[in-house]
């Protein structure tokens, strides 16, 4: 258990009550989120112990996605283990948990900051609502504008929130594109698409009987249709790129929505439900699709289209080495950004001690620095956060090409709204309701209306 600091014991209750109050409402957000205790096995911050030459022992804790994903898990793991060699005052004590469980265990703890883990993996469509709970530190008083430099345009704009704080530590990049079979697409004579009618029209061409039979062993698209943040992120991205900002401020400052009953948004709606409901481009059981399952679905040739991120390219060339070179992506189709920069990293807890918050960043620093051979982004298919890491010889493959092309292009502002995991969380249960035949389009959104109007109501 980590040690509590006098200025930590000496919380007042009027601070606890406000903290308490906060948590509870995006607590009820989240849907009456269940404590996740099982889900950490060390308490956040170290403290000092004893005394190693001149330097005091210090622990730090890291809950991590990287440190259970493969192919990228060796990697992390791998230059912890250097920085603990260069430093063997600093313990590391790595938290492997899933990116979509993160999120949850940290609102739930957020009653006692204090067991909050010294860094904690987050991303831009995340660390709004971790912000708005007072657990990330200002990057901003940490980092100087030397090693600010090193980051790509746009990158560390991402990473700012509205109060003009640093939330998070950009690592990697993730912006959304579509990935493809290169080889299947010339067979075919199939162009790229540029917007979504053209896109299901692939899709359907790509659906077939490979042998010449009449039971398809070959779909066009891996859907991640599961309500978990992986699908919840593709349908919210596929909105934006047919034009929808589904939560932006009005001029009164207020948060507002887009989703209405207008004909424009029920049809793009549709299109994207009917992808499996309607034209079966997508294999069966499409509400139970996550992104391993669709990463191996494409990696085997069971599909020929995902939607993703970079990271896809890890996981798939991890499954099936061969299918390197006949792999490529483009942007998403349509007329507006569909993607923000998808930038992920670490967030630095505003509770941890000063001893605790300079090990972290020492470590964040060493990670972003000494991988030479940029081994973490080639083999997880992520993009680098910084400018001399995109302009790596690997980062200009075919496959790699559409996303190098979206951050180029602009990509969208990074979500400030403090409630983005309730908004995510109602779009998935739009989206599954119809997946599953329990509503139609027109009643499954109706519902997202209502749930809207009492999301914006706690933040407005």
């Amino acid at each position: 258990m980590s040690m509590v600091t006098k200025e930590k014991q000496c919380q007042s209750k009027e601070e606890r009550k406000g903290g308490n109050k906060k948590v509870k409402k995006i607590l009820s957000v989240l849907l009456c989120v269940a404590l996740m205790g099982t889900l950490l096995v060390a308490c956040g911050g170290g403290g000092t112990e004893t005394a190693t030459g001149d330097q005091e022992s210090i622990t730090i804790t890291v809950m991590c996605a990287y440190a259970i994903e493969e192919p990228q898990r060796t990697v992390i793991l791998e230059y912890v283990d250097l920085f603990m060699e260069e430093n063997p005052h600093i313990t590391v004590e790595m938290q492997g948990t899933n990116s979509n469980d993160i999120i949850t265990s940290l609102v739930a703890q957020a009653t006692n900051p204090t067991d909050i883990p010294t860094l904690f993996f987050t991303a831009a469509d995340q660390v709004a609502t971790l912000h708005d709970l007072g657990l990330t530190e200002n990057l901003f008083d940490w980092l100087d504008d030397d090693f600010l430099s090193k980051f790509a345009y746009g990158v560390v704009e991402s990473t700012t929130m509205l109060n003009g704080d640093m939330g998070f530590f950009p690592y990697a990049l993730q912006p959304q594109g579509i990935l493809y079979r290169v080889d299947r697409f010339e067979e075919l004579g199939l162009e790229i698409p540029t917007n979504w009618d053209e896109f299901v029209d692939v899709a359907i061409a790509l659906t077939r009987d490979s042998t010449g039979g009449d039971t398809i062993d070959e779909w066009g698209y891996s859907l991640i249709g599961i309500n978990n943040g992986s699908g919840q992120a593709r349908f919210l991205a596929y909105l934006w790129s047919n034009g929808f900002d589904i939560i932006y401020q009005d001029e009164d400052g207020q948060w507002a929505t887009d989703i209405s009953m207008d004909p424009e948004f029920i049809e793009v709606f549709r299109r994207w439900t009917d992808m499996n409901n309607v034209h079966g481009v997508v294999p069966p059981g499409v509400t139970e699709i996550d992104f391993v399952m669709a990463s191996n679905y494409f990696a085997m040739g069971i599909t020929s289209l995902m939607f993703s991120g970079g990271n896809a390219l890890g996981a798939i060339y991890d499954g099936n080495p061969d299918l390197r070179g006949y792999v490529g992506s483009f942007m998403l189709p349509g007329d507006y950004p569909g993607t923000m920069l998808g930038t992920e990293g670490y967030s630095l807890s505003a509770h941890a001690t000063d001893a605790e918050k300079e090990a972290a960043i020492a470590l964040l620093k060493f990670l972003l620095e000494n991988d030479e051979e940029l081994m973490f982004w080639q083999v997880s298919g992520k993009l680098p956060s910084t400018e001399a890491g995109l302009q790596a010889e690997f980062m200009q493959s075919p496959d790699q090409r559409g996303y190098i092309d979206q951050v180029n292009a602009g990509a969208r502002p990074t979500i400030t709204f403090p409630g983005v995991a309730g908004l995510r969380s109602e779009l998935g249960d739009a989206y599954s309701a119809v997946f599953s035949e329990e509503m139609t389009v027109e009643e499954a959104v109706a519902r997202l209306i209502d749930r809207m109007e009492m999301l914006l109501a706690d933040f407005n």
